[in-house]
């Protein structure tokens, strides 16, 4: 009988079957990741934990999960991670419930933290110097405004970002603008520590990676977020007044911020006067090129934002509109500046 040679099997097959079977499984892994972080719990009463000061964020979401108030710790830390929010949840006790608790809900009182007995709220403005700082602090009376200014100077530079010095304005701009509320035991540096941490907290990978992308230092984008801060009055105008901001260090153009004057001067004018402008700073944007040596003032995270993303234009000048609303006239040739300007009267 002949003897017939049996036919090889294709392995084609198999390796779709594998293939397939890997993208279910992964496509599964995916929905349970996201399941996990947008996980919600029903909470038929009201139900109290404790974060103790110094938790970890897997502390944290053990104690949370313990409470019945996430489904799970690995959804909640997975949550913490992608917000990059490790840095900012607030110790304190917290109630949530009775009804539909997300995790999103439960991150976001941790971040703002309990309004707790035994503390104090401080508001601290966008747009404010150190200086005006501590007296914003001193006002709470938690410690003086000289308390407060010997505590920045003294303050060690943790975060990397921040430049080395001895003087409180190496602080300048890293005070994030926000309601905080802390111990009525807390002492000015507690306090400093808090603002710095927010604003690291804020400081995030995605904004980090888009000055890198731009070649820009922290304080570098600190620095114009705090002119915009200073000059916008319009929200919607943030990002076009940074647009001018850098279509003037493109072209060569000294700045010619009022803002910068008022900070070397060391006190808000209503009104600057031609000597004001011929003061010998190297914040006077009138007499020196490029920015200044670092931010004049605490900016909020829509002028850091708008220093980040410009809105792009070919503007070259803007001047505060006949209106009177805050708003600006945008223009590129100085003749069209002046002209509008005459209109002023």
């Amino acid at each position: 009988m002949a003897r017939y040679k049996e036919k090889k099997k294709s392995k084609a097959p198999v390796i779709i079957a594998l293939i397939l079977i890997l993208a279910v499984a992964a496509g599964g892994a995916g929905y349970f990741y996201l399941s996990q972080i947008n996980g919600s719990v029903e909470l038929g009463e009201t139900v109290s934990v404790s974060i103790p000061e110094g938790s970890s964020t897997q502390a944290i979401a053990d104690i949370l999960e313990e409470g019945g108030v996430v489904t799970s710790a690995f959804g909640f830390t997975a949550l913490v991670k992608k917000e990059d929010a490790g840095a900012s949840l607030r110790p304190g006790e917290y109630t949530f419930g009775p009804g539909t608790v997300t995790n999103a809900e439960v991150l976001d009182s941790l971040l703002k933290g309990n309004i707790m007995e035994n503390t104090v709220n401080i508001t601290i403005p966008e747009g404010l110097t150190v200086q005006q700082t501590a007296r914003q602090v001193a006002a709470s009376g938690l410690c003086t405004e000289e308390e407060f200014l010997q505590a920045a100077g003294a303050y060690p530079a943790e975060y990397e970002y921040i430049p080395q010095g001895d003087t409180f304005q190496k602080l300048e701009g890293f005070l994030f603008p926000e309601t905080y509320n802390v111990g009525a035991d807390w002492g000015a540096s507690d306090i400093i520590g808090l603002m710095l941490k927010q604003f690291d907290s804020v400081w995030t990978k995605e904004r980090r990676d888009q000055a890198e992308s731009m070649g820009m230092s922290p304080l570098e984008v600190l620095t114009v977020a705090s002119l915009v801060e200073r000059e916008a009055r319009v929200d919607e105008e943030r990002a076009l007044i940074a647009g001018v901001i850098y279509n003037r260090l493109e072209a060569g153009m000294r700045l010619q911020i009022d803002a910068t004057v008022q900070y070397a001067l060391g006190e808000q004018k209503d009104r600057l006067l031609y000597s004001d402008l011929e003061i010998d700073s190297p914040y006077n944007t009138y007499k020196n090129d490029g920015l200044p040596p670092g931010p004049i003032a605490s900016p909020g995270l829509a002028s850091i934002d708008a220093a980040l993303y410009p809105e792009q234009s070919s503007y070259l000048y803007y001047q505060t509109t006949i209106e009177g609303d805050g708003s600006h006239y945008f223009c590129e040739t100085l003749e069209e500046h002046n002209a509008y300007k005459a209109q002023k009267g």
